[in-house]
């Protein structure tokens, strides 16, 4: 059987080169909403496991490809591959509808099977699509494995975990899979998307011949605006310390790398393991620099001074908001001045770039004007910006429902890019918000002077 795996792009083809090059100085300063360009890595692990259990499969990346919907069309057509495979997260779930329908046209005898964030939170709904044949929810390796193993006769549908499905008028809908195992899952197979640029990007975005990694799931903080636990669960779970180490030197010596970005939620969640992967770095003698998310709270000064001998360059701060009351709604359990504490201990060793976030539910503008003064206050290196959209698996969705500002699962999905606005989520009125959002932006990333939010 043929398997094809598809990453739908937020914006077809041209469209997204166009929009990256008008946003380009936004992209250079730190911006990762406005054009966002992150490779398939989910996809990609999927891809090699299913090449491990000696399967025919494709990666499409549409948005590494910027490829657009008539190529795409053409291009299933081409293959008649008998499983399509499609991501969506929220942000994504109408492209990756749209690809589904596609596949429905172009190759009418295959399944489609969704993936990812959103299907997982929402399988019924997404079954609901006549062009949706099977949901996955949680981690796929194991499942679409499963389901591949299920449509070639050698096994059972209902017999495979995670998988949801349509059986006559209903809907089958099973509980997510986590795999605790993580060094039992073969490494992301980088040759299967256009890895070069997503490396160019990332000599942009952090100057440096880099490209992403991921080598942790699970998440057990419950931040109110995060639906990462309701996706990969509370228990974070991560890859040994000497088989990343390995990963990275493979990845080095192939791709000619000078860094690493980890996109881990927390890369150093257990100090243990952290202070085990930087001694193998510097025993081994990598030589790479890396890049890490972390939080304020577990900013340590033992620890970054390990890292940064083993080659830490960059931590990524998610600080969110300069608001005291916006940070007690967001649940981080950190302070304005926690922030300004651990952003200086932070850059005595390392760059520092932090993640905002304006427009949070009942935010008024002197909310977002005591973000955008911290912001200045903290002088980081690079920083990035976003408007709060809601995240169906959060709290802050949750509570929006209930107080019946957003109803469930009837969001308007286009909207959901972390750049735009919804009516009545804050108490700025949207088109305010937009613009105190391009002022701060440009602000930051063009050194444009703003009279209005400063």
């Amino acid at each position: 059987m043929k398997i094809l795996l598809v990453n739908p792009a937020f914006y077809d083809g041209q469209q997204f080169s166009n929009r990256y090059n008008s946003y380009l100085d936004w992209v250079k300063g730190g911006n990762l909403y406005v054009a966002p360009f992150e490779p398939p890595l989910g996809l990609a692990s999927l891809y090699a496991y299913l090449k491990t259990q000696g399967y025919q499969v494709e990666l499409i990346d549409m948005q590494g490809l910027l490829m657009d919907s008539a190529e795409l069309a053409k291009t299933i057509a081409d293959r008649q591959p008998g499983l399509v495979g499609v991501s969506a997260m929220t942000t994504t779930l109408p492209a990756a509808l749209k690809v589904a329908a596609l596949t429905r046209q172009a190759a009418p005898a295959a399944k489609v099977v969704l993936g990812g964030v959103h299907p997982t939170l929402d399988p019924a709904g997404v079954l609901a699509n006549d062009s949706v044949d099977f949901v996955i929810r949680g981690e796929g390796e194991q499942a679409l494995g499963g389901l591949v193993a299920a449509l070639e006769g050698r096994s059972s549908i209902a017999d495979v975990a995670g998988l949801c499905y349509r059986e006559g008028d209903k809907s089958v809908i099973k509980e997510k899979t986590l795999i605790i195992d993580q060094d039992s899952l073969p490494a992301p197979a980088y040759d299967s998307f256009p890895v070069e640029r997503y490396i160019q990007h990332n000599q942009l975005l952090r100057d440096i011949r880099g490209v992403s990694m991921l080598v942790s799931r699970g998440c057990p903080f419950p931040c109110s605006f995060c639906a990462v636990h309701q996706t990969m669960g509370r228990k974070w779970r991560v890859k040994s310390a000497n088989l990343v180490v390995d990963q990275i030197i493979g990845l080095k010596n192939k791709y000619h790398l000078d860094g690493i970005w980890f996109k881990d939620s927390i890369l150093n969640l257990n100090r243990q393991w952290t202070r085990d992967f930087s001694q193998i770095l510097i025993e081994r003698k990598v030589d790479i620099a890396w890049q890490a998310n972390t939080r304020i709270d577990l900013i340590n000064e033992e620890e970054l001074q390990l890292m940064q001998r083993a080659g830490l360059t960059q931590v990524d701060l998610g600080i969110e908001s300069g608001s005291p009351q916006s940070l007690a709604k967001l649940g981080k359990g950190i302070t304005v001045d926690q922030i300004k504490e651990k952003v200086k201990l932070a850059r005595k060793y390392v760059k520092v770039f932090g993640f905002f976030m304006i427009g949070l539910p009942g935010e008024e503008e002197k909310d977002v004007v005591k973000t955008f003064e911290l912001a200045k206050e903290l002088k980081l290196d690079r920083s990035t910006w976003s408007i709060y959209s809601p995240l169906p698996g959060s709290t802050f969705y949750d509570d929006l429902v209930q107080a019946g500002t957003i109803k469930p699962y009837q969001l308007d999905y286009e909207r959901i890019h972390f750049t735009e606005t919804y009516e009545g989520i804050c108490k700025i009125p949207s088109e305010r918000l937009k613009e105190l959002y391009r002022e701060i932006n440009e602000y930051f990333y063009t050194g444009t002077m703003i009279p209005s939010a400063g």
